[in-house]
C-alpha cells in the first residue's frame, strides 16, 4: 500500500521540491503552508508521516511555532509519526523536538536518501492500530441550530453551488467545510488563507476552501470569479469562510453574490444549549484517552456552570478548558470548583452557593498537598499568587 506524507512548510518552493522527490519515490503527497492548514488536511486525509518545518512566520527562527504544532499533533494522535525539518533553528531546537515526541529530524538543505530513510523509519515505528488525527469537535451536537447545519450539509453536499460559511471565531467554520467535503464524493480538498492566495487550484473534483474570504486581495477577485464560472463542469466547489456579516465583507458586489449562493451561519456555542455539555463530555473522554487517564465525568454543578458561561471564544475555549481541567484534576468526578472559569461571569443563582463550597474545598486540598506553600498551590490551581490570596481571603482561609 502506498504511504502518504504531509509536508508542512510555509515555503511553496520547498514543498514543490519535496513533492517531486517523494512522488518519484512512490509516496503519496500532501502539502500545507502552516499548522492550521495541516490540521484541516489531517482531518480529511490521514497520512503515514508528517514532515514538519519549525518556523512559519517571516524572520522567525526560534522554532517555537513548530514545537507548538508538534505538541498539538501528538495531543490528538500520540502515535503520529513526525519528522521535523529545520534550517535556521539548528541542532538544539531539533533535539528539543525529539524530546517532545518527534521521531527524527532533517536539516535543510536535505540529502534525498537521508530524507527517504527518515520517512521509512518513522513510518515503521508507528503502531498499525494508531488512530488518525481528528478534531474531536467536528459537528458534535444535537441542538436545533446544529441540526439545521447538518441537514444543510446532507442536502447540498454533492452540489457545486458556492457556499459561504460565516460565524464567530471558534464556532467550527473550517470543520463544517471539511464535513461538507467529506460527504461530497470529491477527491481533493484544498485549504487556503484568502489573504495569501496568488493562484487557484484547477484540479477537477476539488473542494476549494478559502478561509477569511474578506481578506482576499483585490487583484484576485476577477481570478476567483473566472474560477467559479467553469467550476460545475469540472465538479469543483468553492467553500468560503468569514467571521464577518455578509454586508461587511468589503468585496465586489458581483463576487459577494457569486461566493454566497448558499449562506450558512454557524451558531455561537452560547446559543447551542445542551450541546455544551455534550461537547464537554466528548472532550473529557478524548483527553482522558489521549493522556492515558482513567475515565472522568462532570458533576451536575460543573455542567450547570459550563451551560451558564458566555463562551466568547466558543468551542476552542471549551476544548482548552476541559483539557486543562483533566490534566490538573485528580478527581474522577470534575466538580464546578475544578473548572478554571471566571466565576463572576453569569453563574446561576442556584449554583453559586455550591460553587463557593467546591472552590473552598479545592483550595484547601491544594494547600494541604503543598504544606500550605501558596506559590506551589497557586501553580497547581492555575492561578497567580495574588489571585489565590484573594480567594483564600474570600473563603476565610
Amino acid at each position: 500500500m502506498q504511504k502518504t506524507v504531509l509536508f508542512v512548510d510555509d515555503d511553496a518552493d520547498v514543498r514543490k521540491t519535496a513533492q517531486l522527490l517523494l512522488k518519484k519515490a512512490g509516496y503519496g503527497f500532501h502539502g500545507a503552508a502552516g499548522p492550521e492548514e495541516a490540521f484541516s488536511r489531517l482531518v480529511s486525509d490521514p497520512v503515514d508521516v508528517i514532515l514538519l518545518d519549525l518556523n512559519f512566520a517571516r524572520a522567525q527562527t526560534s522554532g517555537e511555532e513548530g514545537l507548538a504544532c508538534l505538541r498539538d499533533i501528538l495531543r490528538h494522535d500520540p502515535q503520529a509519526a513526525v519528522v521535523v525539518v529545520t534550517g535556521h533553528s539548528g541542532l538544539n531546537i531539533a533535539v528539543q523536538a525529539l524530546r517532545n515526541g518527534a521521531r527524527d529530524f532533517i536539516m535543510k538543505p536535505w540529502n534525498n536518501e537521508r530524507l527517504i530513510q527518515a520517512i521509512e523509519s518513522a513510518s515503521a515505528a508507528r503502531k498499525p492500530e494508531a488512530a488518525p488525527v481528528a478534531d474531536p469537535s467536528i459537528l458534535i451536537g444535537r441542538s436545533e441550530a446544529m441540526a439545521r447545519i447538518k441537514a444543510m450539509i446532507d442536502r447540498c453536499a454533492t452540489l457545486t453551488a458556492a457556499v459561504l460559511i460565516r460565524g464567530e471565531v471558534g464556532t467550527g467554520k473550517t470543520l463544517a467545510a471539511t464535513s461538507l467535503h467529506r460527504q461530497s464524493g470529491r477527491d481533493h480538498i484544498v485549504h487556503l488563507e484568502a489573504h495569501a492566495v496568488t493562484q487557484l487550484d484547477d484540479t477537477p473534483n476539488t473542494t476549494l476552501v478559502l478561509e477569511n474570504i474578506e481578506r482576499l486581495p483585490e487583484a484576485m477577485a476577477p481570478v476567483l470569479l473566472a474560477w467559479l464560472n467553469p467550476a460545475p463542469r469540472r465538479n469543483s466547489r468553492l467553500v468560503a469562510t468569514s467571521s464577518k456579516p455578509l454586508r461587511e465583507l468589503g468585496l465586489d458586489r458581483g463576487l459577494t453574490y457569486a461566493i454566497s449562493t448558499l449562506d450558512v451561519e454557524m451558531p455561537p456555542l452560547r446559543e447551542r444549549g445542551d450541546d455544551i455539555v455534550q461537547l464537554a463530555a466528548h472532550f473529557l473522554r478524548v483527553t482522558c484517552q489521549n493522556h492515558g487517564f482513567a475515565a472522568k465525568t462532570l458533576s451536575p454543578e460543573a455542567e450547570a456552570l459550563l451551560m451558564a458561561h458566555p463562551w466568547t471564544d466558543n468551542v476552542h475555549a471549551l476544548r482548552h478548558l476541559i483539557e486543562r481541567t483533566v490534566i490538573l484534576s485528580d478527581s474522577a468526578v470534575i466538580s464546578a470548583g475544578d473548572l478554571p472559569l471566571d466565576y463572576g461571569e453569569a453563574v446561576p443563582a442556584q449554583v453559586a452557593p455550591r460553587l463557593a463550597q467546591s472552590e473552598k474545598a479545592m483550595i484547601e486540598d491544594a494547600l494541604k498537598r503543598h504544606n500550605f506553600n501558596v506559590s506551589a498551590a497557586a501553580t497547581e490551581l492555575g492561578l497567580t499568587r495574588p489571585a489565590l490570596y484573594r480567594r483564600m481571603s474570600k473563603h476565610g482561609l
